[in-house]
């Protein structure tokens, strides 16, 4: 199997976990006639030693993609970079939560993390792919607390490793976002990026996942959404502010 061959298994698997659990991504594939184009494939992470976008990088980096861009989000605490592919392939987005800005209690609740351990080898793709899993079960009370400072800081704590979103690639953002809406699923009520703009985003609302909690009994929480796009053919990267409004797709209603 050749290193793109690879590649193209690790999101295979990824897109398989993640679209059992998110049924507007199932609903996006059946009005695209079963085929579609990803644009991006984003993941969440915590910045710490060891851990964040160097940790979530590396197994890419050796599966072929390479850095092509950097964000800061000042009012969100967080980072990120995205990273492309030559063979062409979806890009990856990954993000980080700067925790040393947040208040010492919201570090202490992070605390209850697991230490970030290193990928597997890509050589060994199931491996790798069942390495973006979720954390030991959190504490409900962490949950919500947490929650009032940082929701992105609570979906880590409930959701840890697992793939954030994927993104469907359109011709026209717009007339896809009445097909979704027509079709019974929960849009985002805007699209980001003005017509014309060289990137253009809309997103589902997030699919509610049962979180098993700490000593027992669980907790529904906004898991992941499902994005549309459509990008310029010159494009490439991504634009900051519409990349900030869809994070806050994943706070509870």
């Amino acid at each position: 199997m050749t290193t793109t061959d690879q590649a193209t298994r690790l999101l295979d698997l990824l897109w398989e976990r993640y679209s059992a659990e998110v049924p507007y991504a199932r609903t996006f594939v059946q009005l695209s006639g079963g085929r579609f184009r990803n644009d991006h494939v984003a993941l969440r992470s915590l910045a710490r030693p060891g851990g964040g976008i160097a940790l979530f990088s590396r197994p890419f980096e050796r599966l072929g993609w390479k850095a092509a861009g950097t964000y800061t989000f000042p009012d969100a605490h967080l980072s990120a970079i995205y990273m492309s592919h030559p063979a062409g392939l979806p890009r990856v987005f990954i993000s980080e939560l700067k925790q040393e800005e947040l208040s010492p209690r919201a570090r202490e609740l992070l605390a209850a993390l697991p230490e970030d351990v290193p990928a597997p080898s890509p050589e060994d793709v199931d491996a790798l792919a069942a390495w973006f899993s979720p954390p030991p079960p959190p504490s409900e009370a962490a949950l919500l607390e947490l929650e009032k400072e940082s929701q992105y800081g609570a979906w880590l704590l409930a959701f840890g490793r697992k793939v954030n979103h994927f993104t469907g690639t359109v011709d026209d953002v717009e007339a896809w976002q009445r097909r979704m809406r027509e079709a019974g699923v929960p849009m985002k009520a805007d699209i980001e990026g003005a017509a014309g703009t060289s990137l253009r985003q809309t997103a589902t609302h997030a699919a509610p996942l049962p979180v098993t909690l700490e000593g027992g009994g669980s907790r529904a929480w906004p898991y992941a959404y499902f994005e549309i796009a459509q990008r310029a053919p010159d494009f490439d990267g991504f634009l900051g502010p519409q990349a900030r409004a869809l994070f806050d797709m994943t706070k509870r209603g």
